[in-house]
């Protein structure tokens, strides 16, 4: 009797260790799951707080863009062309002539980066009814319809959540120019920055004419005009300088997409494929690279990178296709 009332009093223990136990798993389970909704909670309200402050950035930005090459350009002519006038009249002409063809050149490029539409996907029904032909070239897997707007999601084609809108090769949503870059744009925004970096080249070299006056003499300039170009001079070589290091970088990176074919979303999803790839001992490669020249012509229109055609866009014709068709190894 008395072992077997030791053996219930065993069984009451452990099934009250058992249900402790399952308290507490149960316990932990609610616990993370409100962990879990709490944090999804929290990144859906930064998502939207940072898609607000997005859309509110860029045309800030936007604006503070065109103030710094209005006050470069303001600068340039009004306070430091005048003080070559010792060189003679041939060099200010040249001097003029050049930043004007490059102020052209990027005021024009910028607009049109900025105000282009970057490629929307047509309506998913009129995108299927025209490619329904092509349908067993292209494959079902590829002829996706996008969640958010419900429009056609061919490859290459992203939703911009800060525009709310599909972007036909989307590069990324530049703040600066308010705008995503995408199919049409892509070349504009790519010419933007290089004579953007080629027009900082321009106002640094000429402000090292004044430096040594500047730096060295600066003590015999007293007076407050001189002051005030001496001030503006100094402003516009160092704010050139850090844009120009930073186009370098930039435009560097560019350099590599487009000599690569890809977009800056396809580079990062590439370099987790390679690295699968690489672990698996299997080769990747990126299936749009067709060569350098025909990935050119793919972004700056028929035309080979040495006639220099391509570097005035606002003659030149554009790259052919649809940007909803691109052709690949596969």
């Amino acid at each position: 009797v008395l072992q077997a009332m030791g053996g219930s009093h065993a069984k009451a223990e452990k099934s009250k260790d058992e249900r402790k136990e399952s308290g507490a798993v149960i316990a932990w389970r609610n616990t993370r799951r409100d962990i879990a909704r709490l944090s999804q909670c929290g990144i859906m309200c930064g998502a939207r707080v940072f898609h607000i402050a997005a859309r509110i950035l860029g045309p800030i930005l936007l604006c503070v863009g065109l103030g710094l090459i209005g006050f470069v350009t303001h600068t340039g002519f009004f306070f430091m062309l005048p003080l070559l006038e010792k060189e003679g009249l041939l060099v200010q002409v040249c001097l003029s002539t050049t930043g004007i063809f490059l102020l052209f050149n990027i005021v024009y490029n910028y607009a049109r980066s900025a105000f282009m539409d970057p490629g929307l996907p047509p309506e998913y029904e009129t995108g299927m009814a025209e490619l329904r032909s092509q349908v067993e070239e292209l494959g079902e897997a590829q002829m996706k319809q996008c969640k958010r707007c419900d429009r056609l999601k061919p490859p290459r084609c992203h939703h911009c959540s800060i525009c709310n809108r599909c972007v036909l090769k989307m590069d990324h949503h530049c703040p600066w120019i308010n705008n995503c870059v995408g199919w049409r744009n892509y070349r504009f925004f790519c010419l933007f920055m290089l004579y953007l970096c080629i027009g900082c080249c321009f106002v640094i070299f000429i402000c090292l004419a004044f430096l040594k006056e500047i730096v060295i003499f600066k003590r015999k300039r007293g007076s407050l005009v001189s002051r005030l170009v001496r001030t503006r001079i100094m402003m516009v070589f160092m704010m050139c300088c850090s844009i120009m290091v930073a186009l370098l970088i930039l435009g560097g990176f560019h350099v590599f997409l487009v000599l690569s074919n890809q977009t800056t979303i396809e580079f990062q999803m590439n370099f987790i494929r390679r690295a699968e790839a690489r672990r698996n001992g299997e080769y990747f490669r990126n299936p749009y690279d067709l060569g350098r020249t025909r990935n050119f012509q793919q972004v700056f229109g028929p035309y080979l990178p040495r006639s220099l055609l391509w570097l005035l866009s606002w003659l030149t014709k554009p790259p052919s296709g649809d940007g909803i068709r691109y052709p690949s190894l596969s």
